[in-house]
This record gives structure tokens, C-alpha cells and sequence, in this order.
């Protein structure tokens, strides 16, 4: 009898020991295969045939640009000469045909477009999962009135497509804000009334746009009421405009609802909304 227990207590251990195996293996494959899959290729496995995209390789390709890499597609995009190319496109947007970006001009007045976003360019679902080292480039040519999208390969530091087109206004940036109130500050009738504004709210005096909490937003012409105003912003939509929000450090706010600054002419106007 007590050889029968012995060996029955034998077998339950070693059944025990077999369920635990089988569990880690489990585990320790289900961990390869969320980590990518390649371990478990290299091993000499494969993944089931309808098995869905490992999570690590999708991200290799659709995740955000850093800020590293934002940065340098910015600066490509602005300082490269672009390629001859001849894709249509709808409208008044045209590709652009050897054009090397000499004359661009950006808020500021300075060399080069006025960068307004960087991102990964749209992702066909059936193209290849391999990394994509491709940002898209959005800028703003003062010189010439026209939205800039730039297709840069950050790889070989060159700019691969480039389009343009007129009358199209993205939301501003923080960038073009601050040149905003710039223009306000040097206009003799608008300038005193926002220093004054700033100086009764804080007790100091404003000096520049940075001691300013600054939202705004691209404007229309079509927005405005009334004939005089209709007319002081005319061009708003084909020129640069926008309308700014104004805070001070602690919160209050400088009304500034009824200015229109056109930066691409670096003038503002007073109107009726």
C-alpha cells in the first residue's frame, strides 16, 4: 500500500511540473510574439497564417516624428531645392517644377517659408510595414501668398514632391502670432492702446510678445461687416490674416476681437464683426 501512494504522489508531481512547463511556455511565446514576432522567427517558428501585425513593427512606421526629427524636416524642407515634378493636382494647386525655393520669405521677413506643421505623410494600408523615414512639411511663403506641402525623406535629407496653393489659410503658429503683435505694436494708433492695456493689468511695461499668453486664428475677408471693414480686409484669405486673443500672465484678458493683422502686407485694421 505504501509503495501504491508513493507512486501515485510520483505521478502527481511530475503532472504537476508538466501543467507549469506548459504555462511558461505559453507565456514566454505570447511575450515574443507582443515584442514583434522576430525572436520567434529567428528561432525557426512562425506566427499563425491570420495572426494580426505585431504591435512593435506598425510602430516603427505610423508612429509620431520626434521632435528631432520634426526639427530637421523643418529645416530640410525650407533650405532644399525641391525636384522637377509633374503629378497634377486639383484647383488653383499645382506641382511644383524645379523650383528651388530661392525668395521664400517667412512672418518675420527673413529667408525661407514660415514652417506651420511637420507630421508622417497618410499611409496607404497596403503598402510595405517597413520603417518610413518620409515627414511632411507645411509652410507658409510670404513672398508669394501660397501654402507649401513638402514630402522630405530624412534619410537622404532631401525634399521628394512639393506642391502649392493659393488662398488656402491653415491655423496660425505661435510663430506668426508673435509677428502678429508686433505689427500691432508698432502701429502708432494701436500700439499705444495695447502697451497701456498690458501696463494697467501687470503694473510693467510690455516690451515684447513673448510676456503675452497669445491664441489666434486665420481670418477671411468674407468675415467682415460693413463696407469699410469689408474693404480694410479685402484681401484676407489670399494674404495671410489673422486675429489674435490676448492674455496677460495672471489671466486677464486684452480685447483685441475687432483687429485684423495682415502679416503678409505687415499692416492691422480696425473693424466690425
Amino acid at each position: 500500500m505504501r509503495d501504491n501512494a508513493t507512486d501515485k504522489g510520483a505521478a502527481d508531481t511530475r503532472r504537476r511540473r508538466h501543467r507549469r512547463w506548459r504555462i511558461s511556455a505559453a507565456l514566454g511565446l505570447s511575450a515574443v510574439l507582443a515584442g514583434g514576432g522576430i525572436a520567434a522567427l529567428e528561432a525557426g517558428g512562425s506566427p499563425a497564417p491570420d495572426a494580426p501585425e505585431p504591435a512593435a513593427v506598425v510602430a516603427a512606421h505610423s508612429g509620431r516624428l520626434t521632435p528631432k526629427e520634426a526639427r530637421e524636416a523643418a529645416r530640410i524642407a525650407r533650405a532644399a531645392a525641391t525636384r522637377p515634378d509633374t503629378t497634377p493636382t486639383a484647383g488653383d494647386q499645382g506641382a511644383e517644377k524645379g523650383n528651388t525655393g530661392d525668395g521664400e520669405r517667412n512672418a518675420a521677413g527673413g529667408a525661407g517659408a514660415e514652417p506651420l506643421d511637420t507630421r508622417r505623410p497618410p499611409r496607404d494600408k497596403s503598402a510595405s510595414p517597413a520603417p518610413d523615414s518620409r515627414a511632411e512639411v507645411q509652410l507658409y511663403d510670404y513672398a508669394s501668398d501660397t501654402l507649401i506641402t513638402r514630402l522630405v525623406d530624412l534619410r537622404s535629407k532631401k525634399v521628394v514632391h512639393s506642391t502649392r496653393q493659393h488662398g488656402v489659410q491653415p491655423p496660425p503658429t505661435l510663430a506668426e502670432a508673435r509677428a502678429a503683435v508686433r505689427i500691432v505694436l508698432a502701429d502708432r494708433r494701436l500700439g499705444p492702446g495695447m502697451r497701456d492695456a498690458y501696463a494697467s493689468a501687470t503694473g510693467k511695461r510690455l516690451t515684447s510678445p513673448s510676456q503675452l499668453r497669445l491664441q489666434s486664428m486665420a481670418f477671411i475677408g468674407s468675415r467682415a461687416k460693413g463696407v469699410d471693414g469689408a474693404r480694410k480686409v479685402s484681401q484676407c484669405g489670399e494674404h495671410r490674416c489673422v486675429q489674435l486673443f490676448v492674455r496677460v500672465p495672471d489671466g486677464k484678458w486684452i480685447d483685441t476681437s475687432r483687429i485684423v493683422i495682415d502679416l503678409s502686407a505687415g499692416r492691422a485694421a480696425v473693424i466690425g464683426l
